[in-house]
């Protein structure tokens, strides 16, 4: 809960983003000496963020994918190798 209301408006030319366990927080941060903290904010509020970010943009999605070298683990793929593989080991059961 804010303590009060009002908004508050920082420029930063290439911020780094990152979570802070310390602080319990998210972090924006220009060459690691001028930070905007926003304290309060759990890892499963980080998750909860991204996982939104997944699920209503699937551009954004898709490049964060490729930029991380992440591969779809929702939909694994099953291919007539691997059908076979598991049928075989199910008749030797």
């Amino acid at each position: 809960m804010l303590k009060f209301e009002t908004t508050h408006e920082y420029y930063m030319k290439d911020p780094s983003m990152y979570y802070c366990v310390e602080h319990e927080g998210l972090v924006l941060s220009e060459d690691y000496e001028d930070n905007v903290r926003f304290t309060g904010i759990t890892e499963k509020t980080i998750i909860k963020f991204v996982s939104g970010l997944f699920k209503h943009n699937a551009e954004l999605a898709a490049s964060l994918k490729k930029e991380i070298g992440l591969q779809d683990i929702t939909t694994p793929a099953i291919t007539t190798k691997s059908r076979k593989a598991k049928s075989i080991i199910a008749s030797v059961k």
